[in-house]
């Protein structure tokens, strides 16, 4: 099931919109890599994402400076290998649609 959760204009270039979605916090983020939509906490210290650092295809937590790959999650660094949940994004006619299948 994908969900239409914003026009692409309403999230800002390399920036990040939080949007709660089937009962999770979802961090939608573009960046010249492209649009991401992530789980917003990190797997070591349960932090929000947002507000994070944002290189290519990274986000890093602003608690820590743990850096996740936002394409499938995985963490990378010392302080925790866990993964955060990243979800499917497509834009279609201009709005963000975010694949939530099995959520």
């Amino acid at each position: 099931m994908k969900i239409a959760v914003a026009p692409l204009a309403e999230i800002p270039e390399n920036g990040t919109r939080t949007f709660a979605l089937n009962g999770k916090s979802v961090l939608v983020v573009r960046t010249m890599a492209g649009v991401f939509a992530i789980e917003n906490r990190c797997s070591h210290a349960l932090q929000a994402l947002e507000g994070g650092k944002l290189r290519g295809f990274h986000i890093f937590c602003p608690a820590h400076g743990v850096r996740f790959d936002m394409r499938d999650g995985s963490a990378m660094g010392t302080l925790t290998k866990s993964p955060i949940t990243v979800w499917e994004t497509e834009i279609i006619d201009g709005v963000v649609h975010i694949g939530m299948d099995g959520v």
